[in-house]
């Protein structure tokens, strides 16, 4: 394995598409979308999920305001009441601030649940929407295994654990994590890494469901030497809420917006903490997983690279090999 490039094996070049085909694709109802809205949507819907994206600071120049910094840096300036509410702390007055001030720079968005989206994963410790449609099994290609799998329109493998020290100290500082991420990809797969892009989001008293959220997602090259249009899109979502770090690797062929879809499933994870049985409570006694582990910077999260390229390279090599053997028993039968 190890994140290489996949040599071929004195085998005829095939068409991408053909390839593609033979790859595994679930055919299922009408896929649902989860874009993420900035508008009001109050009136609108009673069923929805609110996130804070977080994202870079701001400092402060001379000649600033508000509603200049909410216009330069979310596109339109009404979001400077967002702003001042963002760091009440350091503003008594909206209207002051000073050069040198470092501002989070947020906005409020939303997630509309779809009304057929009913039930979802419901287990004593914790629970989770599914996409409509959905279904859960386990997943294997090659040394690349997920026993806890929603497939569907894509694919998403969840691994839910306690909440432990290394993945609060690897997204503690989360600029810090997206440089280790990206400096990763570009030693280890810069060839099959291609889109990366980060979110953050905060999720505050929403009950259950509060949290913080990091996402990573990327373009998969899955040969980019032998095959360069054939790629996967991938997200990865991690919510932490105060006992549990939930993980959600999703991807897909497809034109899917997998990414809408990740952060629509990790953002409506909730943990239930039986606070009369806190000393027992656990969720690792699921046992769920996700393999290969390889080392990687980042050692409380799942190495999502890993496993992605296992899945799809041992994906590639079952169809060039079985074509192969088809093409010798096709000469076999007319030489």
């Amino acid at each position: 394995m190890g994140l290489g490039i996949l040599k071929k094996k004195g085998i005829s070049i095939l068409g991408t598409v053909v390839i593609m085909s033979a790859l595994p694709y679930m055919d299922v109802l009408a896929a649902e979308q989860y874009p993420l809205v900035y508008n009001d949507v109050y009136a609108q819907s009673d069923n929805y999920i609110t996130l804070t994206e977080v994202l870079d600071d701001y400092t402060v120049l001379a000649g600033d305001s508000l509603w200049r910094i909410a216009e330069e840096q979310l596109g339109d300036g009404n979001y400077y009441l967002e702003l001042a509410e963002a760091n009440q702390d350091m503003l008594t007055d909206p209207d002051l601030i000073y050069p040198g001030m470092c501002l989070e720079i947020s906005r409020t968005g939303y997630i509309i649940k779809d009304k057929r989206s009913r039930g979802g994963i419901q287990m004593g410790e914790y629970a989770m929407d599914m996409p409509y449609g959905w279904t859960i099994g386990l997943t294997q290609s090659g040394d690349a295994l997920a026993n806890f799998v929603m497939s569907g329109d894509g694919s998403i493998a969840c691994l839910i654990q306690d909440k432990t020290k290394a993945v609060s100290s690897d997204v503690l500082d989360w600029q810090e994590c997206m440089q280790k991420i990206s400096t990763y990809t570009k030693e280890k797969c810069r060839k099959q890494v291609s889109d990366l892009h980060f979110e953050h989001y905060r999720m505050d008293n929403q009950a259950d469901a509060s949290g913080e959220i990091y996402l990573y997602s990327y373009v998969w090259h899955i040969s980019p030497d032998d095959y360069p249009s054939l790629t996967c899109r991938v997200c990865v979502g991690l919510k932490l809420t105060e006992h549990i770090q939930a993980e959600f690797v999703g991807y897909t062929l497809d034109d899917y917006d997998i990414r809408s879809c990740v952060r629509y499933i990790t953002a409506s994870f909730e943990e239930h903490f039986d606070s009369e049985n806190a000393k027992k409570y656990t969720v690792n006694d699921s046992n769920m997983s996700i393999v290969p582990v390889v080392d990687w910077p980042l050692n409380g999260m799942y190495n999502s690279f890993a496993y992605i390229d296992e899945f799809y390279t041992s994906r590639l090599n079952k169809v060039l090999e079985e074509n192969t053997e088809k093409k010798s028993r096709y000469q076999s039968i007319y030489n």
